[in-house]
């Protein structure tokens, strides 16, 4: 076997392998504005009225026989409204990721809720907290070991000799965190002055859970820390809404900085008395995940709701195994508040 050949096959073994001795680092989604419970539970009730997001992406197809696979769910809503704006928030996050040929898989679920303050008609300061818990498992018979190769042939047979106490273990979780956000004017074809901007500030598995399968207390979930912002800026006279964003998070020495913009066109403006024609917008951008890979995103926008899609170029090391293939992403969200027409704030209800 040449170098190139094995420098290939140690690249894809390690991918393959990489869940089952990672001490722990949280899954990533590359459309950045879909997963605002996995960002902050701050976030639950933002949206004023009912938000529900489905996420799936499906990652290193190109690399492993058993891809990643990662379906996300979640739905938030806001509730004890305020003739000021102020009011309460409360959500559902669901996660479910599958890793590797070992088949490590991470299932959560979390309530989220949120306490939502208006400080004047434009502004909004939100204070989170979020508790549930997680399982994680997987399947070891799946998995060849080196005491496993008897006489230079393998005998899947022969026992492992790893000290496994857990194929499953179960935790609980909790977090917190802050957010801001800010809505004026109109985002219509006619007016398109809208300006919105929102970011937060939130600290997860603040707990720290006990994550190892071999039953050592000391392999814990580390915390993580997460920072994150986007906008949307209406170019007035124009049909473009310019939606800038980034997330910076930290967790367990590694770091994450994933920043872009994606620009929307407003196609069609909804009827103003007969409601025939609803509003429609196409998105298209990009994000960059820092050492990592381009994210290319597209979406749909329709009246209530948007469907989206992502690509992830491998820009990485990783690029000898994978020739630059990531991973796909769609995203389907609905929500009881129109996106489109006067921006969002703390006068929404009204």
């Amino acid at each position: 076997m040449n170098m190139k050949k094995t420098k290939l096959f140690l690249t894809i073994a390690g991918v393959s392998l990489l869940p089952l001795f990672s001490p722990g680092q949280d899954i990533h989604f590359s459309q950045l504005t879909q997963t605002p419970l996995l960002l902050n539970p701050a976030q639950a009730g933002l949206s004023h009225g009912f938000m529900g997001i489905i996420n799936y992406k499906d990652q290193w197809k190109s690399v492993s026989s058993n891809p990643f696979r990662t379906f996300n769910v979640s739905a938030d809503m806001a509730y004890n409204k305020k003739k000021s704006g102020s009011h309460l928030g409360v959500g559902l996050d669901v996660f479910s990721d599958k890793a590797g040929d070992s088949e490590m898989g991470t299932t959560t679920g979390q309530l989220h809720l949120s306490g939502i303050l208006a400080a004047d008609d434009h502004n909004l300061i939100s204070a989170g907290i979020y508790g549930g818990f997680g399982q994680r498992s997987l399947s070891y018979d799946k998995l060849n070991w080196d005491n496993q190769y008897i006489g230079g042939h393998l005998d899947i047979t022969a026992p492992s000799m790893e000290p496994v106490a857990f194929a499953s273990r179960t935790y609980a979780d909790v977090g917190a965190g802050f957010a801001w956000f800010y809505g004026e004017g109109h985002n219509t074809i006619s007016s398109n002055d809208a300006r919105t901007f929102n970011a937060g500030f939130s600290v997860q598995h603040i707990n720290r859970p006990v994550y190892s399968f071999y039953g050592n207390s000391d392999m814990r979930l580390p915390m993580k820390i997460v920072a994150h912002g986007n906008a949307a800026i209406g170019i007035k006279n124009y049909s473009i809404v310019l939606e800038p964003g980034y997330i910076v998070m930290l967790q367990g020495g590694h770091r994450e900085i994933n920043t872009g913009m994606l620009v929307k066109y407003l196609m069609q403006e909804a009827s103003h008395y007969t409601g025939r024609k609803k509003p429609s917008a196409f998105v298209l951008g990009a994000y960059y995940r820092f050492s990592d890979a381009l994210n290319i995103v597209t979406a749909y926008e329709f009246d209530f709701m948007r469907i989206g899609f992502s690509y992830d170029v491998n820009l990485s090391d990783l690029t000898t195994a994978s020739k630059s293939r990531g991973g796909f992403e769609v995203s389907l969200r609905i929500m009881t508040i129109n996106t489109f027409g006067k921006a969002m704030n703390a006068k929404s209800f009204d």
